[in-house]
């Protein structure tokens, strides 16, 4: 029986994985280029630290601006998006009012930033269905390992992973809750196609949409 919920946000909650993947090109195509000069960009840079990949564009498409104001835009860009555009996944609101109805809690555990969430989730009118966000950064880990899902798990006040479910895009986040015992649903996304036959392999159960939960 699942007695809470632990989130990941972005490719799970929050439909916002085209952003990202496509940040580059929105960005310049904004400058001025076209789709024809910008594409290919985010293969290019899409294992690039954020840092490195706006050293990129600066070169490659010789930009007149300093690397810190192409890093503010983009920043200005990304936060507008999460404000104003960026939308839940199918389902998404429902299954929190079923788990609401049940009296289930829920919580976030992400490692984006928390500032960007939860102004999409307010927007979105779902923030107050979570007992808190957890985010990697403070306390220095990542999803390659259960430490967030285990702390998440505590703020719920539950102690046993088996009753808790995590629902998660990203492969390596599914690998680290399973292996430490939590029941995981891995969620379908646009930016997880190519490990979408692992994550099934992997997850308890996998959904294309949060319809399939309720």
């Amino acid at each position: 029986m699942i007695k809470g919920v632990i989130f990941d946000i972005d490719g799970t909650l929050l439909d916002s994985m085209p952003l990202w993947n496509n940040l580059g090109e929105r960005y310049l195509q904004k400058l001025g280029f076209t789709e024809e000069e910008t594409e290919g960009l985010s293969q290019r840079i899409s294992a690039m630290p954020f840092v490195e990949g706006i050293r990129y564009i600066k070169k490659a498409y010789t930009l007149n601006l300093e690397e810190e104001r192409i890093r503010e835009q983009l920043q200005e860009m990304i936060a507008g998006a999460y404000r104003d555009e960026i939308n839940l996944k199918a389902g998404a609101k429902e299954y929190l009012q079923f788990l609401k109805e049940r009296g289930i809690p829920c919580i976030l555990a992400t490692a984006g930033e928390a500032s960007l969430a939860k102004a999409a989730l307010k927007r979105l009118k779902v923030w107050e269905e979570f007992q808190d966000l957890l985010l990697c950064e403070e306390f220095n880990t990542s999803k390659l390992e259960a430490k967030i899902y285990r702390l998440a798990m505590e703020r719920l006040s539950l102690s046993k992973p088996e009753e808790v479910l995590v629902c998660e895009d990203v492969l390596h986040a599914v690998k680290s809750a399973k292996q430490a015992g939590f029941q995981v649903c891995g969620v379908l996304d646009e930016a997880n196609k190519e490990d979408w036959e692992k994550i099934q392999e992997m997850a308890d159960f996998t959904v294309k949409d949060f319809y399939e939960l309720i």
